[in-house]
């Protein structure tokens, strides 16, 4: 090294595998951009696999902790993996996402004994459609493990009020960072010919995007949609997404009388291409943590509908400025938003214009700036 060279801060990034979700998505953002001359990052996995294992930058170093392991064995004692490798590799900074890797996190760097900043970050709302076991454990590590960090991250502010609600955590320790969205990318991508024939014909299509569970309150957007449809308007539903819930939407979407204008199109790689074509997105969620799917939709210009639900929507939406916002789990008040979109469009387009505009707000590279910032901040500590 030479003489007046700061050494680079060796960055630890964990998380469970790279699925196609949004902590997965900004976590691959701060891989990106992260500042190269400052930090040295190496993105730690439970498992290698995921949607997004191709979209690893190539000077990243990976380390998967279950490799050429029992699975059954490493996915309850994953946190000895951990520990080991803290040791062995001394980190400077732990960042973690998502609630049960920050309980391994915390539990490895107790156990390595090794004296490196463990940076937590919780990424959906307290909001538990889990059982009670995991209820119990999530709020145990909320309580209990989260204060042992050196900061915690929040991605938005009343998840932060949430937090310092139900824990001892000194809100000083609480760094709200709102998810990051890559504006020139997704415009770049956007572009793609969508092959799909009903992109080819003049009948607005409603889009929604996201993991096909519960919590995504997908089913009330169908039945939002049914109303819609029996009120004689002609326009389409694509639903872009895998999950669990896939097999009982589709038998709905039957029993409705309505899969011949439905569509389930799967996980994209690109699902900006399709956004970007829709005449509306409509985010119907139950909870959430902060919603990127939104905050893409804003970014192309295509007016939105979200749910007032926690945490997230109401701090990216104003009602009626840049986007439309109504209850969760109520489809008569989301059909009617959707509606009045359809009908009115003059709205979509003065509502895609201040969308657009609001997306600024979250571009990556300010984002970024302020994940910096942290990490600089628990170095000096």
């Amino acid at each position: 090294m030479y003489e007046g060279q700061e050494e680079l801060r060796k960055i630890f990034f964990v998380i469970p595998a790279l699925a196609g979700g949004g902590a997965e998505r900004v976590i691959l953002y701060i891989m990106r951009h992260i500042d190269r001359s400052k930090f040295r990052p190496h993105l730690i996995l439970f498992e290698r696999n995921g949607e997004f294992l191709t979209d690893i930058p190539s000077d990243i170093s990976v380390k998967a902790l279950m490799d050429n392991q029992s699975r059954y064995v490493s996915k309850y004692f994953v946190f000895i993996s951990l520990a080991k490798l803290l040791k062995k590799e001394r980190p400077d900074v732990v960042v973690s996402f998502m609630w049960y890797t920050n309980l391994v996190t915390v539990l490895a760097r107790f156990l390595s004994k090794v004296k490196c900043s463990i940076i937590v970050s919780e990424r959906t709302s307290m909001i538990p459609y889990e059982n009670w076991f995991i209820k119990l454990l999530r709020n145990f590590t909320i309580r209990f493990l989260y204060p042992k960090a050196t900061e915690i991250i929040v991605n938005s502010k009343s998840m932060g009020l949430i937090l310092s609600k139900i824990s001892t955590i000194s809100a000083n320790k609480i760094a709200i960072i709102h998810n990051p969205t890559d504006i020139r990318k997704i415009n770049h991508m956007s572009v793609e010919d969508v092959n799909h024939p009903w992109y080819q014909e003049n009948i607005p299509i409603i889009i929604a995007v996201g993991r096909l569970s519960l919590e995504k309150g997908f089913s009330y957007l169908i039945r939002a949609f049914r109303i819609i449809a029996a009120e004689g308007i002609s326009c389409r539903l694509v639903i872009l997404g895998e999950g669990a819930e896939k097999e009982r939407l589709r038998k709905l979407v039957v029993e409705l009388d309505i899969d011949d204008k439905v569509a389930f199109l799967g996980f994209q790689k690109n699902p900006y291409k399709y956004v970007a074509n829709s005449t509306l997105f409509v985010l119907s969620s139950l909870y959430e943590g902060f919603p990127n799917v939104l905050l893409e939709a804003l970014a192309l210009g295509v007016p939105s509908v979200a749910t007032r639900c926690p945490t997230g929507p109401e701090e990216i939406i104003s009602d009626g400025v840049n986007g439309l916002l109504v209850p969760p789990a109520d489809e008569k008040s989301l059909a009617e938003a959707i509606k009045r979109l359809l009908t009115d469009e003059a709205l979509r387009k003065r509502l895609g214009e201040a969308g657009k505009k609001r997306a600024e707000d979250f571009r990556v590279e300010k984002i970024i700036k302020e994940y910096e910032a942290v990490i600089e901040g628990v170095c000096a500590e």
